[in-house]
């Protein structure tokens, strides 16, 4: 049975074409959907179907029962595609892989996406394309702004709260009630133990801000 977030819809349009959208390709494929279309530079990759600009992919999602996926992984260029695709109109379901788990009373909003063994847990709300990447972990009560990232293996516990655009590395730790800030990048393998202010760059453990001494 499906959550209603899981790809049912059995035709995607990608917006990206790089390697962010061969894994939501993937996990598109892995659940019976169909990708008609990607959209953006394919660096001289063969898709197997049509590459078009922006705009063509969605004249084309207008005429057809497609949806879109955001299949770019840098946070402000895809925060300017949200922007874009909801002033088209386009339809930005969000997307959960099969093997992910997702709490019943969490929240996803548009064109979000969870990939392969991630968690989602109870009561976290997520914004709009929010990316939740492969075993990354969101427990519960956890708030995170459209446009963020949380990169393989990261994990946000009980209750953090995360800004817009805002980037956690791959494997970094932020432990419960931490606040950190919009557009922020938390560096891989972090402990984050103290809020982030905006516009910061955190790194280390426990993390401090780069070029700090100690």
């Amino acid at each position: 049975m499906s959550d209603g977030r899981r790809p049912v819809v059995p035709s995607w349009a990608l917006v990206g074409a790089g390697g962010h959208a061969r894994v939501v390709q993937d996990v598109l494929t892995r659940s019976g959907a169909t990708v008609v279309a990607v959209s953006g530079d394919a660096r001289g990759a063969t898709w197997g179907v049509p590459v078009l600009d922006d705009d063509e992919l969605a004249a084309l999602v207008a005429r057809s029962s497609a949806v879109v996926a955001l299949a770019v992984g840098d946070e402000a260029r895809r925060t300017r595609l949200l922007e874009w695709a909801v002033g088209c109109g386009l339809p930005l379901p969000p997307l959960v892989a099969s093997t992910a788990t997702v709490a019943a009373s969490a929240t996803l909003g548009a064109g979000t996406v969870v990939l392969e063994h991630a968690h989602v847990g109870p009561s976290a709300r997520l914004g709009r394309a929010v990316v939740v990447n492969t075993a990354a972990v969101v427990e519960h009560d956890v708030v995170i702004g459209d446009g963020s990232h949380v990169a393989p293996a990261a994990v946000l516990l009980g209750a953090v709260e995360l800004g817009s655009g805002t980037l956690v590395g791959s494997g970094a730790r932020v432990l419960p009630g931490i606040r950190i800030g919009h557009r922020s990048v938390v560096g891989a393998g972090a402990v984050v133990v103290a809020d982030v202010p905006d516009d910061a760059v955190v790194a280390g453990v426990p993390a401090r801000p780069t070029g700090a001494g100690g």
